[in-house]
Order: C-alpha cells, then sequence, then structure tokens
C-alpha cells in the first residue's frame, strides 16, 4: 500500500468541496540567525494529530470546516519565482472562495500571499503579529528578505498594521504602524479585506522557543487567541505562520502550538 502524504489534522476534504486550504510554503532563503523554516510545515503538520479537533475556546471542531491540505510548493527555485508562483496560487484560490492557510516557512513568504490575495480582491489590509519590525528597505543588500518584507508587503496593500513588535531599528517605532493588541478592533478599517501574518516569534519565548528569532517579552498564548477573536467581525481572507525552527526546540511544544494556534485561528475565523 502506498503511505499517505502527511497532510494537517482534519484536512479530508478534496480541494473542490473545502473552505480552507492548507499550503505548505518550507521557504529558507534569507534566514540569518538561526535556521530551519524549511523544516516547518512538515513539523506543524507531524505535530497537529497530537492534538484534538475540537475546541474548547470556540465550542466548535476542525471536522466540520472543510479543511484540504494540498502539500508544498516548490521551493527548489529561486526567491523570485518562489514568491510569484505562491502569488499565483493564493490568487486562484482567493478568486475561488476559498481561504487560503500557509504554513511557512520563514517571513518572506508573506510578501506572495499578500500580492496573490490583493491581486484577487483589488483591495486588502495586512496585519502582522510579530516581535521585529521587519520594516528596513533593504537587508544585507536585499530588498526583499524575513527582514524587509513588512516594508515590502505593506507597500502591496491598501493597509498595514503591526502589533507584538518589540525589537526595532531606530527611527522605525515612530512609524504609524505600530499598534497595542487592545486597539486592534479599531484600528482595522472595517470597509478592507485582511490577510492575518503571524510570526511566531510575537510569543513569548518561554513558551514558544523553537523560532528563528527569539525575542523576550512577548505576547502569552492566550492574548494570541484573544486577536483571532477580534478579528471575528472582519473579512479575513487568509493567514500564514512563519518563522518556526524545529531544530531549535528538540521537545517538540514549539511545533504544537503552533498547530493549536493554527487550529484556533481556523474556527474563531471560519469555524
Amino acid at each position: 500500500m502506498k503511505p499517505r502524504p502527511l497532510r494537517f489534522l482534519s484536512a479530508d476534504y478534496p480541494l473542490e468541496d473545502s473552505r480552507v486550504v492548507i499550503l505548505g510554503v518550507p521557504l529558507e532563503r534569507t534566514v540569518t540567525f538561526r535556521g530551519g523554516p524549511a523544516q516547518a510545515p512538515s513539523a506543524i503538520r507531524y505535530a497537529s494529530w497530537s492534538l484534538e479537533s475540537f475546541s474548547a475556546i470556540s465550542r466548535r471542531d476542525l471536522s466540520g470546516v472543510g479543511l484540504c491540505d494540498l502539500g508544498d510548493l516548490d521551493t527548489e527555485r529561486s526567491l523570485g519565482e518562489i514568491l510569484g508562483t505562491l502569488e499565483e496560487e493564493i490568487s486562484g484560490l482567493v478568486r475561488a472562495g476559498k481561504r487560503p492557510v500557509v504554513l511557512g516557512g520563514e517571513h518572506t513568504v508573506t510578501l506572495g500571499c499578500v500580492r496573490g490575495a490583493k491581486a484577487a480582491l483589488g483591495k486588502l489590509q495586512l496585519l502582522v503579529l510579530d516581535a521585529h519590525s521587519d520594516l528596513r528597505d533593504e537587508y544585507l543588500g536585499e530588498r526583499i528578505s524575513h527582514a524587509t518584507v513588512a516594508r515590502r508587503a505593506g507597500e502591496a496593500v491598501d493597509g498595514l498594521l503591526i502589533v507584538g513588535a518589540r525589537s526595532f531599528v531606530g527611527p522605525e517605532l515612530s512609524e504609524p504602524f505600530f499598534i497595542p493588541l487592545d486597539e486592534l478592533p479599531r484600528a482595522l478599517d472595517k470597509g478592507l479585506p485582511v490577510w492575518l501574518s503571524l510570526d511566531l516569534d510575537v510569543l513569548d519565548p518561554s513558551l514558544c522557543p523553537g523560532v528563528t528569532n527569539p525575542e523576550p517579552g512577548g505576547l502569552s498564548y492566550h492574548e494570541v487567541i484573544g486577536a483571532f477573536r477580534a478579528l471575528r467581525d472582519f473579512e479575513v481572507v487568509g493567514l500564514d505562520l512563519v518563522e518556526l525552527a524545529p531544530p531549535f526546540d528538540p521537545s517538540g511544544v514549539s511545533a504544537i502550538t503552533a498547530a493549536k494556534l493554527l487550529i484556533e485561528a481556523i474556527l474563531a475565523l471560519w469555524g
């Protein structure tokens, strides 16, 4: 018997019958500190099978959502080709009425995601949960990297907000993009669809140590869940989860945290 490909928990639906679609992008090209995000999509899928599909928070079950797992995008190409293909995939899914959930990979994948969603919808705002500003215009001579992704993605959309940031470069702190978590519902534009980008380092590293760039003083697990709940009155059209580094958490708890957050996000937003 041919082994079944690894897929996310409860992702039992074919694409044509699904509402929410998981796509892995094991991208690791511009990482500058701790490596490993290319291993993240598989680690998150594997960890999901240690969890229950029912959420005690939302009182809903993942098995009733209509979840499909398309596997991983081919990342054995140039960065530009990868982001271009990702843009096409996301655009097609959003045009078809699906809600994409992208498993990174490094944070650079967000650029392909928002370009695709914006192409499909014509308008879009981006909400980033991240410990780092990622607003450099270039980093190590590159205009597209994990350290510039908020700047490049912000240029592609109609609005940008960043929650949880606590690492800045000089005058970035004065940028209007940064808001406290409790201001989130008032700061978002109800007239614009939302793409959500969740960098796992927004969590305090005591809760999620296996990330590429841990930063002390982060959000709690329940504060991130609170951000999901704050988005329920908005049209969230997709999300990405990025920067898990499995080699730096041999216990596997960070991958389990990532998988659990995905379950809670999917159920809060589309359950």
